[in-house]
């Protein structure tokens, strides 16, 4: 029911009447932190297996069913997902989260999901309200800059008992997966931000 409600919320975000970036960064917000609520109540045992699964079933319905999987997330999606076979940065957010939940440790794996849901879209939300020089086509400091701080105010509020190097480096880790010229980097945040947690903690 929790993964139904997840993604019946992402086609009522698609319906509503905003600039197209805005209700990206409000599914990729909100979605996220559902997500991470989620791991309060699912156990990972089948919250695993459940975020496989979601990310299945959206392959199938971009490949076998496109019609309907346009029909349903068109709108939420940028003009290179829409190329036929491209998947969406949704799938990548679900594989992400399912990764990062199997190899790390619960609170870090909440903590870089959490990073990936504010942190992101706030990069982007900041990159395109703040103009800065660009590193490349899809990042410029101020919008890294964002990031490390929302990254920052993330891991004060979420890494009890951590140090205030080991949530530097978080968001330094966070900073330098979404800043990176390659990759999706729904993938690459929550993965490199709990190593990050993981490697200052060892």
């Amino acid at each position: 029911m929790l993964f139904a409600l997840i993604a019946g919320f992402q086609i009522v975000i698609s319906r509503i009447s905003l600039e197209q970036e805005a209700k990206r960064r409000w599914q990729h917000a909100l979605t996220g932190h559902a997500l991470v609520q989620a791991s309060y109540i699912l156990p990972m045992e089948y919250g695993i297996p459940g975020l496989v699964l979601g990310a299945i079933g959206m392959a199938y319905l971009r490949f076998f069913h496109p019609s309907k999987f346009l029909e349903a997330f068109g709108p939420l999606l940028r003009p290179d997902e829409l190329e036929e076979g491209k998947l969406p940065g949704a799938f990548y957010f679900l594989i992400g989260t399912a990764l990062t939940s199997m190899l790390f440790d619960l609170p870090t794996a909440r903590y870089a999901v959490e990073c990936l849901a504010l942190a992101d879209p706030m990069a982007a939300f900041i990159g395109k309200s703040l103009p800065s020089p660009k590193l490349h086509s899809h990042a410029s400091v101020s919008g890294c800059l964002g990031c490390f701080a929302t990254a920052c105010g993330v891991g004060y509020w979420m890494l009890i008992g951590a140090t205030p190097l080991q949530i530097f480096f978080g968001a330094f880790g966070c900073t330098l997966a979404e800043g990176l010229p390659f990759g999706n980097d729904n993938l690459t945040i929550p993965l490199v931000t709990a190593a990050m947690i993981k490697w200052s903690s060892s």
